[in-house]
């Protein structure tokens, strides 16, 4: 019942943005959506608290246009997420009144010299200089204003991520600033227009000398003191990148399950069209287009293959409001959601699109720019690309070891003759990649940054075997 009234009301409010809506549309849209009582509110932000936060993404991530449906995650996750789980208790009763009040708000971290195809790398500063941060684009520019700075435009609000510096010279890394998106010294430009859901404003954003209190920064876990020192709230619990970027990780598991929204409206649309269109099988013989063993078929392993990403995505919702502290190893698991449920959506479209002949090509059909939301998926939160390099350079760590090194080498007879689950020449085609990118890898410290970019294909290879190991080994005994 509660599914079905957010439903209703999420489809009332988003029906409200016309088609080929300006950024300003739907920015109204979304401010209604968020003052809205029936979608989310402040405490489903909490980490320990999420459900409904995962579950409107994984459940109706499809009903919103794109361009609506990122606000949406800009808003709730990312910006209001952050506050909420590294603000103070005056920073969340603040955070009350922006969603009550429908304002928005918007996520500033990448940067013009640090896409996404670089890692995380952040230029920007907050200096504090005894009374007050100054925040500032250091020189160059092109490489430190923050880009594609999603509602950049149309956000009243911010939270800034910039390396916190005391006046000492202390570079204490990047931490999390509100900021007002109309104070003196931010300069926003609106970006080219995109190929599709220009219904969303991206934007450059410069800063120049911008003035901030003490009190912008999120201080749940640290703060600065009246004296200008660093503090930690809980000296037991430090201060770490991943504290900062924990919103990453669960946009990561909100766009997987949004990408499987997108996937099943798809199929949906497939199979109504195909238990309509009459293919000739014979003479004054006719059979459904998704009765036809070839499109059955497609069908139902798309049908399949999207429970057991469902179920994964589920399983790490669950991990990640559990546990006391974001460990490596759900950080990779989230990596292998992200990385491998939207690809698993693209790839089932394009077979469905191939299968179902001319409806590809009609307006009214599911396909269409529509779904190229699941290419801002890929990019978004941390490019799959790079997600892949962090996952096998992982894996290579303990091969570093050539006690490690010769134990996996040993285990690919052992992997094959043993043949556990019926997977034994899956994970010894693993391990031997393994070994293998060990030994391509095996230069001197200077030529090893051209063999690893060399070995892309190699490193996409063991990614994919790995995250989808990752994946079985985790829903298999779920699903038996």
């Amino acid at each position: 019942a509660e599914v079905a009234a957010i439903r209703e009301s999420f489809q009332k409010i988003s029906s409200k943005q016309p088609k080929n809506a300006n950024y300003q549309q739907s920015a109204a849209v979304a401010s209604e959506l968020i003052a809205s009582d029936t979608f989310l509110n402040v405490e489903h932000l909490f980490r320990k608290n999420a459900q409904r936060l995962f579950w409107i993404h994984r459940i109706l991530g499809n009903i919103p246009e794109g361009g609506l449906g990122v606000r949406l995650t800009v808003q709730c996750n990312l910006f209001g997420g952050t506050v909420a789980n590294l603000g103070s208790e005056k920073q969340i009763e603040w955070l009350n009144g922006v969603f009550e009040r429908g304002e928005l708000g918007c996520f500033l971290l990448t940067e013009s010299g640090a896409g996404v195809l670089s890692g995380l790398i952040v230029n920007t500063t907050a200096t504090w200089n005894g009374k007050e941060f100054i925040l500032e684009s250091p020189s160059p520019i092109e490489n430190s204003r923050k880009c594609w700075i999603s509602q950049g435009l149309c956000a009243k609000w911010g939270v800034v991520i910039a390396r916190l510096i005391l006046k000492d010279g202390t570079d204490k890394g990047p931490h999390a600033f509100i900021i007002d998106m109309d104070s003196d010294g931010i300069i926003k430009e609106d970006m080219p227009r995109k190929t599709e859901f220009n219904s969303l404003d991206n934007a450059w954003v410069q800063f120049k000398n911008v003035k901030l209190t003490r009190e912008s920064l999120l201080s749940g876990i640290s703060y600065v003191d009246e004296n200008g020192d660093y503090k930690l709230v809980d000296e037991k619990q430090p201060f770490s990148f991943v504290t900062v970027a924990q919103r990453l990780l669960s946009g990561r598991i909100c766009i997987a399950g949004a990408s499987l929204a997108q996937l099943k409206q798809v199929i949906i649309g497939v199979e109504d069209y195909g238990s309509d269109r009459m293919i000739p099988t014979g003479r004054d013989q006719v059979t459904p287009l998704s009765s036809l063993p070839v499109m059955r078929d497609l069908i139902e392993k798309c049908r399949a293959l999207s429970k057991v990403f469902e179920q994964y995505s589920i399983l790490l919702e669950n991990e990640f409001m559990k546990v006391d502290t974001l460990h490596p190893k759900l950080v990779d698991k989230i990596a292998c959601a992200k990385i491998e449920t939207i690809r698993f959506a693209i790839n089932s479209i394009h077979e469905l699109k191939e299968g179902v002949g001319s409806l590809s090509l009609f307006e009214h059909g599911p396909f269409g720019s529509q779904n190229d939301i699941l290419y801002i998926f890929r990019f978004a939160e941390g490019d799959s690309a790079i997600l892949q390099q962090k996952l096998v350079r992982d894996a290579l760590k303990p091969l570093r070891s050539p006690v490690n090194l010769f134990k996996i080498l040993a285990s690919i007879p052992l992997t094959l003759l043993w043949n556990s689950d019926g997977m034994g020449m899956y994970r010894a085609s693993l391990n031997w990649k393994l070994f293998s990118l060990v030994r391509k890898l095996n230069v001197s410290k200077s030529k090893q940054v051209g063999v690893w970019l060399e070995s892309h294909a190699l490193i996409k290879e063991v990614a994919h075997k790995k995250a989808l190991l990752t994946i079985y080994d985790s829903v298999k005994s779920k699903m038996a």
